[in-house]
């Protein structure tokens, strides 16, 4: 569970989602109910203050209930983020551009569970959300793609979502984004019935000094971000406390100074030695 990055000094800011935010440091915990079953992730502010403000106010206003997992590609990426909401304010919030935020450095590496904003061109993101399937070298590079979050629980229900339609064309036979938006749920409940979609999403900000405590476990393929944290959390094992040295050092430590003093003693000897077998032969 991610919770180390979140040590940078704080930062005011008014957001474009109408909210003051100070801190800098919250995080917030997203809990889903889907189709496919469960899901929960951890959203880190100051990974991408921007987006995080974006992404917790929509969910807190229940923006994403209801709407499908639309592009489902197995071994790349899961998107989300058109909603079916028939509440005009909250339509004119999911459509309203942000500013892009920059990446930490180093930046947060694209691994399976990797929530980001998904986007067309510099600081175009809006509501739509996607999920890393597995690690990518190829996202991340993107001025709108930077992380803002962690899948931190269900990962295994994500990876089930229905994928077999394909990514949208012309990649393959998935839903094309502009009718989602025209004519809304029917378009995929007649078109696409298969595919997954959320039933309902709750919210819980973690606050500064208020968040979770992190679990004494790592992972088989723990990556290392920044600041020890560990962003995959799959297949735990306990951590094992280092082994205790301190009487290896000692015993190392009394072999050292004995063997100087038996250097010295020999170099005295041997030069005590050396002028009396001088002295028998001038004799």
């Amino acid at each position: 569970i991610l919770r180390n990055l979140i040590s940078e000094p704080a930062l005011k800011t008014v957001t474009m989602d109408g909210h003051t935010n100070s801190e800098t440091n919250e995080s917030a915990t997203i809990s889903c109910d889907t189709t496919a079953g469960q899901f929960s992730m951890d959203l880190q502010r100051n990974w991408s203050p921007h987006g995080y403000d974006r992404a917790v106010a929509l969910f807190e206003q229940d923006f994403y209930d209801s709407s499908h997992f639309f592009r489902v590609v197995p071994g790349f990426l899961v998107q989300f983020g058109i909603s079916y909401t028939s509440d005009v304010d909250l339509k004119r919030l999911g459509r309203t551009q942000i500013p892009d935020d920059p990446q930490l450095d180093p930046p947060i590496p694209f691994i399976e569970g990797t929530v980001s904003f998904a986007g067309g061109g510099e600081n175009s993101r809006t509501s739509q959300l996607f999920i890393s399937y597995s690690k990518s070298n190829g996202l991340g590079h993107a001025k709108w793609e930077t992380p803002i979050g962690m899948v931190t629980s269900g990962m295994e229900n994500i990876r089930n979502l229905y994928s077999d339609y394909g990514d949208m064309p012309p990649w393959g036979k998935g839903p094309e984004q502009g009718p989602i938006h025209a004519r809304g749920s029917a378009y995929i409940e007649e078109e696409y019935p298969l595919l997954d979609k959320f039933i309902h999403c709750s919210v819980e900000r973690n606050p500064e000094n208020d968040s979770p405590k992190e679990q004494n476990v790592v992972t088989k393929e723990e990556k290392v971000v920044t600041g020890g944290v560990a962003v995959d959390t799959r297949e735990e094992r306990n951590l094992r406390a280092p082994k205790d040295n301190t009487q290896t050092h000692t015993q190392t430590s009394i072999f050292s100074s004995f063997a100087f003093i038996l250097i010295v003693f020999l170099v005295i000897l041997f030069a005590i030695k050396r002028p009396k077998k001088k002295d028998e032969k001038n004799k």
